[in-house]
């Protein structure tokens, strides 16, 4: 196979959820690996998976391919024997010896060199300083639009709207805020309408009257009216709007998360930058679709990469060979487990290889331009959409 050489780029990763050192040594090193698979993390991410199905999932790690890479890959990189106790062994006395140069090793090992920190998740927030100081690597802020409707809507409509403009205006002054967010995905659905001011209101009354429970009939013309606010700031300030798009944990929506349903809504903010966070895994070819005809969408690779492992392959060159690549950004979706932000980093630069190799047999891109893709996906378009530097 022609030899891309992506082995010393950088990687920027325009996805990932912050964690707090005590909360990371708190936790036992046994079943790290499970918690790291998409079926471990929706224990921690999900309200609806049962605790005590844990043994199961627990006991399906050691026949999934990530599981089984995950512990050969560590095993190299601690250097001792390939087994799942042993690799836990030596990952434990690692990380209880230096959480943060252990980290940080990881990142390095992986030419990780900068991240984007969703802080909606976990709640409270964890400032990006705080987070920086954790794993020792550059930390750009994400802010997320839920946690401000959540602190704001115990009093008028009126005082609702005014505070998340506010937290919005707020958060656009710090230069290392490098984008909004929002899960709306998650509780009314990626159809956003376009209600006016008295519809929101009087949705508002009866979310409120409901108990706040997160229905489509109440909290629906709430929740698009301020996303339309939001996406409006956004645009003012100069900022990307990132969308949860696609599949989660069992909490998602999932009638309404794929790109279909948010088609509309880009089509009618298309003159702003909009990110599809996880390029609507597991339906990555529809949202290549609307990235190829929509200017100022983007596309985010987390959730395929590393969980959808069998399918990066061949989702990573439908999509490089769909969607201009100066438009797909690589993530990770690291969410607790530090080990996360160094294997899909490495899964990524090992695939992109392979995948550009192929379009170089092919005639259809030169050695030079196949190396310039990669680096666009691996970090450059990242920085440009985001306008921040090398570190």
């Amino acid at each position: 196979m022609t030899d891309v050489g992506l082995a010393g780029v950088d990687i920027v990763d325009a996805h990932t959820h912050p964690y707090r050192l005590e909360d990371l040594l708190a936790k036992e090193s046994e079943g790290f690996d499970t918690r790291m698979m998409f079926l471990g993390e929706s224990f921690h991410s999900s309200s609806r998976v049962h605790d005590d199905l844990w043994p199961v999932a627990d006991g399906f790690t050691d026949s999934t391919v990530f599981g089984i890479a995950l512990r050969r890959w560590l095993a190299a990189h601690l250097d001792c024997e390939p087994s799942r106790d042993a690799v836990t062994r030596a990952r434990d006395a690692a990380l209880r010896a230096d959480p943060v140069a252990y980290t940080k090793g990881l990142l390095d090992a992986a030419g990780v060199v900068a991240i984007l920190s969703d802080e909606g998740f976990p709640q409270p927030p964890i400032l990006a300083e705080e987070f920086a100081s954790t794993i020792g690597a550059t930390v750009h802020r994400v802010t997320r639009l839920e946690p401000w409707i959540l602190h704001h809507r115990d009093g008028s409509f009126d005082d609702l709207v005014a505070g998340v403009e506010a937290e919005a205006t707020q958060a656009a002054a710090d230069p290392n805020c490098l984008a909004y967010k929002s899960i709306v995905a998650y509780r009314t659905g990626l159809d956003v309408g376009d209600p006016s001011s008295s519809d929101a209101e009087a949705g508002f009354a009866r979310w409120r009257d409901d108990g706040w429970a997160e229905t489509r009939e109440h909290a629906k013309p709430v929740r698009d009216f301020l996303i339309r606010r939001a996406l409006a700031i956004a645009k003012a300030n100069d900022r990307p709007f990132h969308f949860h798009c696609g599949g989660g944990d069992p909490d998602i929506n999932l009638a309404y998360a794929g790109p279909a349903s948010i088609f509309p809504l880009l089509v009618d903010v298309q003159d702003q930058p909009v990110v599809l966070v996880h390029s609507g895994y597991p339906w990555v070819r529809e949202a290549a679709y609307v990235a190829s005809v929509l200017p100022n969408v983007y596309l985010e690779l987390s959730e395929l990469i590393p969980w959808g492992w069998g399918q990066v392959e061949w989702a990573l060159e439908m999509l490089v060979g769909t969607v201009p690549a100066a438009k797909l950004l690589y993530g990770s979706d690291e969410a607790g487990e530090p080990e996360a932000f160094w294997a899909s980093a490495l899964l990524v630069r090992s695939t992109l290889e392979r995948v550009l190799g192929r379009f170089v047999e092919r005639d259809y891109v030169s050695t030079d331009e196949a190396e310039r893709l990669g680096r666009l996906v691996l970090g450059d378009a990242c920085r440009r959409l985001h306008g921040f530097g090398t570190t």
